[in-house]
């Protein structure tokens, strides 16, 4: 997604994206070219694959994924974790990327360590974006049906 977020056709869906909300300034009077419109966006995602015997879940951020039950002792099961600052992994990758945490916040900014896109975030030209202050590298976890 942080790819397709950079390329041509992506930014200019963005930009169209803005347009139809109604977003006058798509930049949030940050400024800049029309092409770092991703710069300042960003979001959290999760997915759920069911097969018939596991459910794989994947999350960005801090989206929540539970699975519910009608009886049981776990009617609620979390299939995800959020991605916070204060996370001990978390909070040590921000940091070795040249990042605070401060207030919970990367950069006492930003209140999740990984998403989609939010570029601004992403800016380390000798990193992968795994290793950024804010990845978008989605977190996998399995578990038996």
């Amino acid at each position: 997604m942080d790819n397709m977020m950079k390329e041509p056709n992506g930014v200019a869906r963005l930009k169209q994206i803005a347009d139809e909300q109604g977003s006058a300034d798509p930049f949030n009077g940050r400024g800049g070219e029309e092409s770092d419109i991703a710069k300042f966006t960003g979001c959290t995602a999760t997915v759920v694959l069911i097969t018939q015997s596991h459910y794989f879940c994947a999350n960005s951020g801090d989206s929540r994924t539970v699975l519910a039950r009608s009886s049981g002792s776990e009617m609620c099961y979390p299939l995800s974790e959020d991605h916070k600052p204060e996370n001990p992994i978390e909070r040590a990758r921000i940091e070795s990327a040249g990042g605070f945490v401060e207030e919970n916040r990367v950069n006492g900014s930003l209140a999740l360590s990984r998403a989609l896109g939010d570029f601004e975030y992403k800016s380390s030209a000798d990193l992968p974006y795994t290793q950024q202050m804010v990845t978008c590298e989605p977190e996998l976890r399995t578990c038996s049906r």
